[in-house]
């Protein structure tokens, strides 16, 4: 029997601790991720490396993309769930279309700024997608707010993937409302 499988785009960046808890929690992880060195160092912060599967390219380099993902597929089955940050529709788009066609249902968590919760989101979701959308605030702290740190963002996408909101924002935001905020930072 194959293990669980999960496709986390930009997980060696922001999202390592998602890729790592994911990994934690029996996923066989196929991680995007530009460069080899944060490849290298997530695999030997995770007690399990052998569940971690690099896929070294740039979501911007279509047919390799498509390449590594396939691969990834047949070597380890249907990806359940995948974690997106990424900007470009275009390569979360295509990354829809090849987990849709060995998975009848998945879930695609796809974290963004919070300017994007104003803007219209054009991803085309397939059938079989349950889509969830994970938006980026901010902390106050006192009289002042700063950005998000990145533990912050990745105990946030986690709390969010625990809980299955179909829309949620780590940390605030005055401007959004009808979204389950997400307090508990880890």
């Amino acid at each position: 029997m194959k293990r669980k499988h999960a496709l986390v785009i930009g997980g060696t960046g922001v999202l390592t601790d998602v890729s790592l808890w994911l990994a934690d929690n029996g996923y066989v992880v196929s991680v995007i991720g530009r460069n080899k060195s944060k490849h290298e160092n997530m695999r030997a912060k995770s007690q399990y490396p052998g569940l971690i599967n690099s896929l070294m390219v740039d979501y911007r380099d279509h047919a390799l993309l498509e390449n590594l993902v396939t691969n990834a597929i047949d070597s380890y089955g249907p990806i359940t769930l995948v974690i997106s940050w990424t900007p470009s529709l275009g390569s979360l788009e295509l990354i829809n279309r090849i987990v849709c066609e060995k998975s009848q249902s998945w879930k695609l968590f796809q974290v963004m700024g919070s300017r994007r919760y104003f803007e219209e989101n054009k991803l085309e979701v397939p059938y079989g997608c349950h889509h969830r959308r994970i938006y980026l605030g901010f902390i106050r702290e006192g009289n002042q707010s700063r950005w998000l740190m990145n533990n912050e963002i990745a105990g946030g996408v986690i709390k969010s993937v625990e809980e299955d909101h179909s829309e949620s924002i780590i940390g605030v935001s005055i401007h959004m409302k009808n979204v389950q905020i997400i307090r508990g930072i880890r």
